[in-house]
């Protein structure tokens, strides 16, 4: 599938994600866990599409001769939001060595994801553990979680839920990530969306400490 249908795919189940809950959906808690399995799929394929196009339009560049300070600094500006950041100074680090090492490096490459560090059982690496907690607390969902833990009933989870939705779409528009598919998601909105559904399924993994039950794999 193309880079293309992939974001448009993203932004739609984003935009749903945000809005008012389909009336087939039993409860905010079903169409809540529902809606992260979508996005987090369509955010990874994004970024494994995205990363791929980047470092093939500069092993390009590569190939034609000697690359300018310039070109270096546009690859690292792309590969800022989409790798580790131990994958980064390594990149970084190799830009003096020769085309070999550069290529061999930029094929190692992965797409970072604070999605799949939140849905780890044990900690996750300690740079995604930090960003994903800084956007937890962006989003406001300790007082969620608290609320849920004091009281795990339907009618308390459906309504923090909900407000978690509200706040990620307050989140989206303050970091300016586009919910039309006219736009086009940048490197740094898909690092915005991918820390707000990590902080989305920290806020399940918390909910399922109170209600002891596999909620977030649902």
């Amino acid at each position: 599938m193309a880079k293309m249908e992939h974001q448009l795919m993203l932004i739609a189940s984003l935009r749903a994600f945000t809005g008012e809950i389909p009336a087939a959906y039993a409860s905010q808690k079903e169409f809540f866990i529902t809606s992260l399995q979508n996005m987090a799929e369509h955010l990874y394929n994004l970024q494994k599409e995205t990363l791929k196009e980047t470092c093939e339009s500069f092993d390009v560049q590569l190939g034609k001769g000697k690359i300018t300070e310039k070109e270096i600094a546009k690859l690292k500006d792309a590969l800022d939001k989409l790798i580790s950041d131990k994958d980064f100074r390594m990149v970084c680090a190799g830009m003096t060595g020769s085309k070999e090492l550069i290529k061999k490096r930029l094929s190692a490459l992965r797409p970072v994801s604070l999605t799949g560090e939140a849905r780890k059982a044990g900690a996750g690496a300690a740079d995604a553990e930090r960003r994903i907690m800084e956007t937890y607390a962006r989003l406001r969902f300790q007082p969620l979680a608290e609320q849920m833990n004091a009281a795990p009933n339907d009618r308390v989870i459906d309504e923090a839920l909900m407000k978690a939705r509200a706040e990620v779409a307050e989140y989206c528009c303050l970091y300016h990530v586009p919910l039309n598919e006219d736009d086009t998601l940048t490197p740094f909105s898909l690092s915005c969306v991918d820390a707000a559904i990590a902080a989305c399924y920290r806020l399940l993994s918390n909910l399922h400490k109170a209600l002891g039950t596999g909620i977030a794999e649902r």
